[in-house]
This record gives C-alpha cells, sequence and structure tokens, in this order.
C-alpha cells in the first residue's frame, strides 16, 4: 500500500505541479493567484467527484469520458492561449482544469482507502512522500526553465509546454478509444526494453512530456501535429506581437 501511495500521488500530482511551473516561468503570477487557482481547483474535484454517479449516466453512461475529454482539450486551449497573451484568465481555466482532471481520481482513491486501519499509515506515508517529492521536483524544474529562459529566450520554454499540451490529448484519445470513439491503430514502436513507462524517469518524462514507450500511429500523428500547430501559433503570434510594440 505504501508503494502503491505513493506512485499513485505522484502519476496525480506531478502533472499538475509540472504544468503550474510552466505556467509560472512563461509569466510569473502572484502568490494570490496561484492560492486561489489551487483552491478553486480543489473544490472544483470534490465536486466533480460528488457529481460523478450522475455525470456518468450522460451520453448513454459516458459522461464521465466525454468530460474528461472536454477537460483535456480545454487545458490544451487554455495553455496554448496563455503562452500567446499570458492572460490571467487563461492561467485559471489551465490550472483549475488540470487540477480537476487528476485529483479528482486522486480524492477518489484516498476515500476508498482512508478508513481502512490496516491501510491508513501506509496511505498517509505514501502520500506525504509523494507530494515531498513533487515538491522537490518542481522547485528543480523551475530554477531550470528560468535559467534556461533567460540563457536561450521563450522559444525552449514554448517547446517543452507544446509537447506537456500535447500529452493532455494523448490522455483525451486513450479516452475516447475506452468508449469505442476511435478504434486503436498499430503500435509504432516499442521501448519497453529501454525506457519502461512504469520506471522512475519513465513517469517522469511522461508527467513532463508525455512519454509513451508503445504508441500507436494515432498517438503519433496527433501528438506531433498538435505540438506543431501550438508552437507555430506562438511563434506566429509572438513574432507579430513584437514586431507591433517595437
Amino acid at each position: 500500500m505504501l508503494i502503491t501511495s505513493l506512485v499513485m500521488s505522484l502519476n496525480q500530482l506531478l502533472p499538475v505541479a509540472i504544468l503550474l511551473v510552466l505556467l509560472q516561468v512563461v509569466k510569473k503570477q502572484s502568490a494570490l493567484k496561484i492560492g486561489s487557482a489551487l483552491l478553486i481547483g480543489a473544490l472544483m474535484s470534490f465536486m466533480y467527484m460528488q457529481s460523478a454517479s450522475w455525470v456518468s449516466q450522460w451520453f448513454e453512461h459516458q459522461g464521465l469520458e466525454y468530460s474528461q475529454i472536454g477537460l483535456c482539450i480545454t487545458i490544451f486551449i487554455a495553455v496554448l492561449v496563455f503562452a500567446i497573451k499570458q492572460k490571467s484568465a487563461a492561467f485559471y481555466i489551465a490550472v483549475i482544469s488540470t487540477i480537476t482532471l487528476y485529483l479528482s481520481h486522486y480524492i477518489i482513491y484516498l476515500t476508498s482507502f482512508w478508513q481502512s486501519n490496516d491501510a491508513g499509515q501506509s496511505l498517509f506515508i505514501g502520500t506525504l512522500l509523494g507530494v515531498g517529492i513533487c515538491l522537490s521536483f518542481s522547485v528543480l524544474l523551475y530554477f531550470l526553465m528560468n535559467a534556461i529562459k533567460h540563457r536561450f529566450g521563450m522559444y525552449p520554454l514554448f517547446t517543452l509546454l507544446a509537447f506537456n499540451s500535447a500529452a493532455k490529448l494523448l490522455v483525451a484519445l486513450d479516452l475516447a478509444s475506452q468508449i469505442d470513439l476511435i478504434t486503436n491503430t498499430a503500435t509504432v514502436w516499442d521501448l519497453r526494453d529501454v525506457l519502461s513507462e512504469n520506471s522512475e524517469l519513465g513517469r517522469v518524462l511522461r508527467a513532463l512530456v508525455g512519454y509513451e514507450a508503445t504508441p500507436d500511429l494515432m498517438s503519433v500523428l496527433i501528438y506531433s501535429t498538435s505540438s506543431v500547430i501550438f508552437l507555430s501559433l506562438c511563434y506566429v503570434i509572438s513574432a507579430s506581437i513584437s514586431k507591433e510594440r517595437v
């Protein structure tokens, strides 16, 4: 249970922490904005969890999957808008949607096992370790990305942000395949012998850039296309804004 709690904490909290760090490096937000976004996101997660039985009845009992697909697409668009315009509204939408998507699963996991006397201590320790690892990694990532930003400018940051946002569309793709909206295509490559998704580095890369050891053709196309669109819009619009300011 201890290892399971630790892994669950990393899987659900690390994507939120990474996105928050990347957005913060793009444009620093005040502590009040960050705190309010985290609080609203947590409240939305609780509300989403409480309404899960009701939402699941939509669209012929596929409401949860459709709502999560909507959250993934919302995150991609909000992050893109924030990267281009750096508006607070886009920051709030991106962070709150990400927290709602990931934290709702985490809350369900915690509430399922918290009342068990045998699992309570392991659950607490595993969660505490997971939170500590996420915080430590976030601090290191923040300083690293700030150094890269000052040394090379915004474009490397935009690239990482594009990959991170495209990873959310891969989550949507997996959800769509679960409810038969799309069919799985052939596996393009298999890197499990080189780097497994379940390894420590694999989990970090999955949260950071959406790494998959065995992606299918549809995943590769969606990931590549969405990343190119993200970067193209960032470069073109950012360049035009810079020219207007000059």
